[in-house]
């Protein structure tokens, strides 16, 4: 009745026509959980495009999760009082920060560069001093692109 001597795979033309088949399906179910994931036209790391496509993509959580909590003990100490204004200022993506600037008063942002202006001089002396070739530490990349933001709004003065 049956073989049990007949060894797996005797028949390698007929087994392999039959899962080639077999291997596309499992091929196809494993990807299209995957593809169906993500919109055919969102975008990737790394990816350029113009700002209105990034935009797209954003969602009002988005802009809470770009203010990272900074630790004043990583911030020289006569800095530390601009440690709440970096937090929320400093935001690094380029987007979120020109739509955060975009949603705020201009009342806010003069109040802002008012207490951030006559610092400049020390931000800047504090990120010259860090080492070249190195990774930044959030709180010092929190002041830079708060800098940045001044720059953005021309708001940016040293006094």
């Amino acid at each position: 009745m049956f073989d049990l001597q007949r060894k797996p795979l005797t028949g390698m033309r007929t087994t392999w026509f039959l899962s080639m088949p077999t291997l596309l399906l499992f091929a196809l179910v494993i990807a299209a959980p995957a593809s169906a994931a993500r919109p055919a036209n969102a975008l990737r790391h790394g990816q350029i495009a113009p700002a209105e496509s990034f935009r797209a993509t954003y969602g009002p959580d988005d802009m809470a999760a770009a203010r990272i909590p900074l630790d004043p003990a990583n911030v020289p100490a006569d800095l530390r009082g601009l440690v709440p204004l970096a937090q929320y200022w400093g935001i690094r993506d380029d987007v979120l920060r020109e739509g955060m600037q975009a949603a705020e008063s201009q009342a806010k942002k003069k109040a802002m560069a008012d207490t951030v202006n006559p610092h400049n001089s020390a931000i800047t002396a504090w990120l010259d001093s860090l080492p070249a070739g190195e990774p930044m530490g959030e709180e010092a990349a929190a002041f830079m692109y708060m800098q940045l933001g001044l720059t953005e709004m021309k708001l940016f003065g040293e006094e």
